[in-house]
């Protein structure tokens, strides 16, 4: 508290109002620009048109001990219909069937690239870069433009939807496109609550701010259902990914850095399996907040090589994980003025004020707004009105975890533990995942 012209400030107070204002009017802003089509797709489809199966596709898929998953993802890729396509498994040190499961496929598109401890398990970035190795030896066929290739990464546990490539690959006859990132759904989401509440993060994140980001060309790119130009991975040397914990994002920020552009193609969508306990969740949020506090090293270059609305985007972006930390003390004093609500209200001391309004709107309005996308998605699916409104205000509260994935984050950076733990797979009902891909619940717009 301070003094100034004869007024009493509490600048912690103002500081955090801001920074809550500014992560509301950014989202506004992202949830205007998502709901119509940037200039550029609009003339794209005139200045670049191409047919879906002029470019060579090779799908990566890394593995550790994905025996449980692989077998199905597998023959989803295999039965997609596409010309040019062939599936590289990556098996990175596995104790299980997983070789076993790729040397049995009876489809030759199929291959295996087996690596052996010690210089396996060193993370997804370093299997990953192994993969392209192979494919730039010709290990795989002879490709003469690397350019014409485009290489899909792809978790173990991804069902592609069957008409992706025809809406992605049509976008690679722009040369400069480098890359394009699909969105992605939770198989499980009617398993249980935190099933679906992811299932409304990754909706919320591809269809209001992937979606938006296109307008200001800074979208990015996720672990699972990225679409790459092989020769955009070349321009990034010989290792294209980093050794960082969040690989995909820092691929994709070097890519726009390196001036290749990028898309976000929201009519299809890569479906995966959702984490169905609390503790594996921290676990796999922790890894990923770390690995995006890793990419403040790329604050440099966005600085130096980056402009306009690009360069501001991913500088937010980049240093989003520290302004979440900062909000996370307003949330802890958010939750003691409801604790003393609750008292008040059992004491009789309580009067009402119009704060509790604007509080209520701050907490949650934001969520019910952007909420409207995610029921749009899922309203011919028995998720309906009374469904959604009370679900979403449950949203706020998992949003909170992110507060104790993020300091577990920080405090793991600042003790120098950067080790790389994988996400354990589930069995799946391989019923319910086909039936979530006959009937896909792709974008609306």
């Amino acid at each position: 508290m301070m003094i100034l012209y004869g007024e009493r400030i509490d600048f912690v107070l103002m500081l955090a109002v801001s920074l809550v204002l500014l992560s509301v009017l950014y989202g506004v802003l992202m949830l205007v620009l998502s709901r119509f089509e940037p200039a550029y797709a609009r003339r794209r489809a005139v200045t670049f048109p191409a047919t879906a199966a002029e470019k060579a596709v090779i799908f990566v898929v890394p593995c550790l001990n994905e025996e449980r998953v692989l077998a199905a993802s597998l023959d989803r890729l295999v039965e997609m219909d596409y010309p040019r396509l062939q599936v590289l498994v990556i098996d990175d040190g596995s104790d299980d069937g997983t070789a076993a499961i790729v040397r049995a496929h009876s489809d030759p598109r199929v291959s295996l690239l087996q690596r052996r401890l010690p210089t396996a398990r060193q993370g997804k970035g370093e299997a990953l870069n192994a993969a392209i190795r192979h494919i730039r030896s010709g290990a795989l066929g002879a490709h003469a433009d690397a350019s014409d290739v485009v290489v899909c990464v792809v978790d173990a546990d991804g069902r592609m939807e069957p008409r992706a490539l025809d809406e992605v690959m049509p976008l690679f006859a722009d040369p400069r496109l480098g890359a394009v990132q699909i969105g992605v759904r939770i198989n499980n989401r009617h398993q249980n609550l935190l099933a679906r509440m992811q299932d409304i993060e990754f909706v919320l994140y591809t269809e209001v701010f992937q979606r938006g980001r296109r307008h200001l060309g800074s979208v990015g790119l996720g672990g699972n259902g990225q679409f790459v130009r092989l020769s955009a991975l070349n321009s990034l040397g010989p290792a294209p990914w980093s050794r960082s914990l969040s690989e995909d994002l820092d691929l994709g920020v070097r890519l726009l850095i390196r001036g290749w552009n990028i898309e976000f193609c929201f009519t299809s969508a890569v479906h995966q399996q959702g984490l169905v306990d609390v503790r594996r969740w921290v676990k796999q949020r922790t890894r990923w907040f770390q690995g995006h506090l890793q990419s403040w090293t790329l604050i440099p270059w966005v600085l130096r090589d980056l402009t306009g609305a690009r360069r501001v985007d991913l500088l937010y972006h980049l240093t989003s994980p520290c302004l979440l930390l900062l909000t996370s003390f307003l949330s802890a004093a958010f939750f003691l003025w409801i604790v003393s609500i609750g008292i008040g209200v059992v004491s009789g001391s309580l009067d009402f004020s119009w704060w509790w309004v604007s509080a209520y709107a701050m907490a949650f309005g934001p969520v019910l707004m952007f909420g409207v996308v995610y029921w749009r998605h899922e309203r011919d699916h028995g998720f309906g009105p009374v469904a959604a409104l009370v679900v979403l205000h449950g949203y706020v509260g998992y949003a909170l975890l992110w507060y104790v994935a993020g300091w577990k984050a920080a405090f793991r950076s600042l003790s120098g533990r950067n080790s790389w733990a994988k996400t354990d797979r589930t069995t799946e009902d391989q019923d319910s995942a086909a039936e979530e891909l006959d009937n896909p619940l792709t974008a609306t717009a």
